[in-house]
């Protein structure tokens, strides 16, 4: 298949981080989100509508090239990411950390969620 373009305008980029593909082609994940409909929209529905992408990126070594591989919508209240060993070491991927929970995001893996215990004082809405 042909590779997605990489350059995206009106995205902010929250978090990034390279994964370890072994001796495959390099890639990465970042957290994204795309604000261009929210820009032109003075009724702030469209920002209140915004979703926040989890996006992985390959550098592909043959042609020097950037493709976005694939791109799928993780919460919104996802800030950071931390890779997982890949290759032979481990299933690769990352873990999405989220308001209140954790992800295990992977190509190809059936995604894992896992709540942060909370202390019982905290509001339920929080």
């Amino acid at each position: 298949s042909s590779p997605l373009e990489a350059n995206k305008g009106k995205t902010i980029a929250f978090d990034v981080c390279a994964l370890d593909n072994g001796l495959e082609n390099p890639g990465f994940m970042a957290i994204e989100l795309f604000y261009g409909e929210a820009d032109v929209d003075d009724t702030g529905e469209a920002a209140a509508d915004a979703q926040k992408m989890l996006t992985y990126y390959e550098l592909d070594l043959g042609l020097n090239h950037v493709a976005r591989k694939w791109s799928e919508p993780v919460d919104n209240g996802a800030n950071k990411l931390i890779p997982v060993p890949g290759g032979s070491d481990g299933p690769g991927g990352v873990i999405v950390c989220c308001e209140n929970f954790l992800l295990y995001r992977a190509e190809k893996h059936e995604e894992i969620r896992c709540v942060i215990p909370r202390r019982t004082s905290l509001d339920s809405e929080r």
